[in-house]
């Protein structure tokens, strides 16, 4: 990875908190005030528990949407939504954390970065949940996101999502899901702090296992009757995105030709194609960007 570009990863991120929540307030909700009604977007009272199930966007009090970008800032709006819905407390079951960036250009920028991200939390953490959404006219990528039953990652072109109406191009989001009984604070500064260092350990496996899928993929191509890729060289172009580093790209070279010179190909595919490439360091000081990020939002 570029040591500029690099750098410039934690600049791109300036528009950083927490977007929406989930929590069950006991009792009914039987009145909203004006005042607060449009950052509630859901409600859902259960009798038989005497509770009431609530989606709140504390971003949207007083009518757009800006993001909070201070933790106490935060606390202060909450405390004025649940008095909005006579509510004393609430129990968090899930909430959102965002890194945000204005700039246009950075999503197409950082996106195989945030998508070794993805991968080495999947592969650290079993998500089993993960693909892909392109747009059905031209193909562009639109999202990557991976997903299990306590936590969710997602990376996404807010500009096109938004059709360009957010004060944001771009977005990567981590979601803390079944929280119960636990803190915000905790769970970004405890748990996710966690699940990013461990998924630092499966940098090397994550290539490991991306190149036992691409060797597959081109096996399967070359035996179809309707092949997509009739060169090798095409097919890793194609595929660089899950490509991330030149040892990986080495070791994929020679598992499918091993006739060739896979060292001196990797370097002329990566020179005239510009493949980026990452080591271990890059990922640990992205990561130390992103827990850096978080640190400021709650100190604040």
């Amino acid at each position: 990875m570029n040591i500029q570009k690099r750098k410039n990863y934690g600049n791109t991120l300036t528009i950083n908190g927490i977007d929406t929540v989930s929590g069950y307030v006991t009792g009914q909700i039987t009145e909203v005030s004006q005042g607060v009604s449009k950052a509630i977007s859901n409600i859902n009272y259960s009798p038989q528990k005497d509770r009431t199930l609530v989606k709140i966007n504390p971003n949207k009090v007083g009518g757009e949407e800006h993001l909070i970008t201070r933790y106490s800032e935060f606390l202060r709006i909450m405390e004025m939504i649940l008095l909005g819905i006579g509510a004393w407390g609430i129990d968090y079951i899930r909430a959102d954390f965002c890194f945000n960036s204005r700039d246009l250009d950075s999503y197409e920028l950082y996106k195989k970065t945030n998508r070794l991200i993805l991968l080495c939390l999947s592969y650290a953490y079993g998500y089993r949940n993960t693909y892909e959404t392109t747009d059905l006219w031209d193909g562009q990528l639109l999202s990557m996101a991976i997903r299990k039953d306590d936590s969710e990652v997602e990376y996404y072109n807010k500009y096109l999502a938004s059709a360009g109406k957010d004060e944001c191009a771009n977005r990567l989001e981590l979601r803390s899901k079944r929280m119960s009984g636990t803190t915000i604070q905790y769970q970004f500064l405890d748990r996710w702090f966690e699940r990013l260092d461990k998924a630092i350990e499966h940098f090397e496996s994550v290539q490991q296992k991306a190149n036992e899928k691409l060797k597959q993929r081109w096996e399967l191509d070359q035996e179809s009757e309707k092949r997509q890729f009739y060169n090798f060289n095409a097919f890793l172009v194609q595929h660089e995105s899950n490509i991330f580093s030149r040892k990986q790209m080495i070791e994929l070279i020679s598992a499918i030709q091993p006739e060739v010179n896979a060292e001196k190909k990797a370097d002329k595919l990566k020179s005239r194609y510009k493949i980026e490439y990452f080591t271990r360091k890059d990922l640990e000081y992205i990561v130390e960007i992103l827990k850096s990020k978080i640190k400021e939002y709650f100190e604040q």
